[in-house]
Order: structure tokens, then sequence, then C-alpha cells
């Protein structure tokens, strides 16, 4: 079933108005009729089942009833990402959203093929946050990850969470799956394609980063991060039924 992310407080029985973009979508993509009915979530991640009126140039939807069901991991990780090329990157970014992650941060490093300037990040921002709106709604998430500004490594403190990891290939005595805890909150730190400087893996550790493996193949750099959040979906999933 469709969901839809909404500005305005789902309330039963009480009409709310679609934005233009999802007027559009019902309307000329999902070729809608009145009576079709949605999941709609609102900004308190309060999700309804809302029975749709088709107008001319309008779409109002009506929650019929509320929604109990909460999607979302109850650890919070933020992900540190190294920026990577533009299709890794977007894939990242959808896939992570799939997968849970609260929010995207943007690590500019020594060794990344990729370069922003701030113009261009707020230009790309817009496009980025799209997409893992979209990706939110098709995986039933009842929140849309933020994603935050470009960073360096000097503004990293700003991040860290319970716990502060850095995945690192040349880290073989840790692995991860020794350092999760299903009650501490993640920041995880991962490199670009050309990989971490080691002065910057001194850095972060100065910082309190703890360096992982994980495991014996070397991973991409949009995959390393995925990893991590499958593996702390399925290690710790009974611990938040």
């Amino acid at each position: 079933m469709q969901q839809f992310f909404v500005d305005e407080p789902l309330i039963l029985n009480q009409t709310i108005p679609l934005d233009a973009e999802q007027v559009h979508q019902c309307i000329n993509v999902l070729r809608y009729q009145s009576g079709q009915e949605v999941i709609c979530v609102d900004k308190k991640q309060m999700r309804a089942l809302c029975r749709l009126e088709i107008q001319v140039a309008h779409v109002l939807a009506t929650p019929i009833e509320m929604l109990k069901q909460n999607s979302e991991m109850e650890i919070k990780i933020t992900l540190i990402q190294a920026l990577i090329r533009k299709e890794r990157w977007e894939f990242l970014l959808q896939k992570a959203t799939e997968l849970g992650v609260h929010r995207v941060v943007p690590l500019v490093l020594r060794r990344n093929v990729v370069k922003w300037d701030k113009t261009e990040s707020q230009h790309k921002r817009i496009r980025y946050q799209k997409i893992m709106q979209e990706a939110s709604e098709q995986s039933k998430r009842t929140y849309v990850p933020q994603l935050m500004d470009v960073i360096t490594l000097q503004e990293i403190q700003s991040y860290r969470s319970d716990n502060n990891l850095v995945c690192y290939e040349n880290e073989h005595a840790r692995f991860i799956k020794e350092v999760l805890n299903p009650h501490e909150s993640i920041t995880l730190v991962c490199g670009p394609e050309g990989g971490f400087d080691p002065s910057e893996i001194e850095q972060l550790e100065s910082m309190g980063f703890k360096t992982v493996h994980l495991g014996a193949r070397i991973l991409r750099a949009e995959t390393a991060g995925l990893y991590v959040l499958s593996a702390v979906d399925f290690m710790f999933e009974e611990h938040q039924r």
C-alpha cells in the first residue's frame, strides 16, 4: 500500500490535503480514484489508514483508522560517510534509509575522489533528501532520516554517540560484533573509495572512536555502512519486539 508523509497532524475523520507532488503521483502516476486507501504519516510519526477523495487538481486524505505499527529501530545510528561517487552515494542513501539509519553525515577526507563545495552541497541535498523520503515511504518507515551538511574531520565530535566506531580494513583484532550493545546509540564512520589516511585514523582514535573490522572480505565504500546497519538490525531485532 502506498505511503505518504504529510505536514498536517493526522486526526481521525479530519480531512487534510496532500501536497502538489503527491497530487501528481496520485492522479497522473498511480491513477487513483476516489475511495482509494493509502497510509499517511505525520511529523509526530503517527500513522493512519486514509481514504482519498480525488478532485480536479487536489487530493484530500481522511484518516479512517489509526495504526500502531512502528518499524523504527530503537538504536539510533548515525552514519558518517566519506564522499563517494554520485551513483554510489545515491544507492547508499536509499539502502541505508531502508535499513533504518537515523541520519547520514557526508564527510570530507584526504583521499576523497569526489569533492563538494558548499553551494553544490545545498543543491544536491534537496535531491538526496527526496531519495531518502521516497525510500522511507517504500519501506514503511515513520521517520525520514536527516541528511546533514558536509563536515570535516575536525567537526566530527558534534556527532558522537554512546558507541563510536570506524570501519577500518587494517583493524584485525576487534570485530564489529564484539562492540555492539542493544542499549547504545551508534556513530559509524566509513571511508572513501581511496580508504583512510593513517593520520585520519590516529585523529579519530584520539577522539575516542574505536576501529573495527567487518570480516575477511574488503567491502566497497558504499557497502560497509550497509553491512553494519543490517548486522545491528539482525542482532538486536528481538530487543525491539
